[in-house]
């Protein structure tokens, strides 16, 4: 795993964590070891052009991705869910 941006959500410990793909990065929110939901991706070309700017591109979706799942909620599977009930293959919030 790439960078992480850990937050406190109904007294659950998440993080949202990049994940490599082709091209780019995925942006997840994660319960320890378990993605539980995708929230944004990212080009590599898109990256690069927001930082020659000076923006932090990843640090900015993570902080709105945050800011939304404290404000309007997410629904999050039980601790004892089925994997596959935990991870979703293109949800976004933003």
């Amino acid at each position: 795993m790439g960078r992480a941006f850990p937050f406190t959500y109904q007294g659950r410990a998440l993080r949202i964590s990049t994940m490599t793909v082709d091209e780019g990065w995925e942006l997840w929110v994660v319960e320890g070891e378990r993605k539980v939901v995708c929230v944004a991706r990212v080009s590599v070309d898109e990256a690069v052009e927001r930082a020659r700017r000076g923006e932090d591109l990843i640090a900015s979706i993570a902080e709105k991705a945050k800011t939304r799942i404290l404000s309007r909620g997410l629904d999050l599977p039980l601790h004892d869910a089925q994997p596959d009930a935990w991870e979703s293959s293109a949800y976004r919030l933003l």
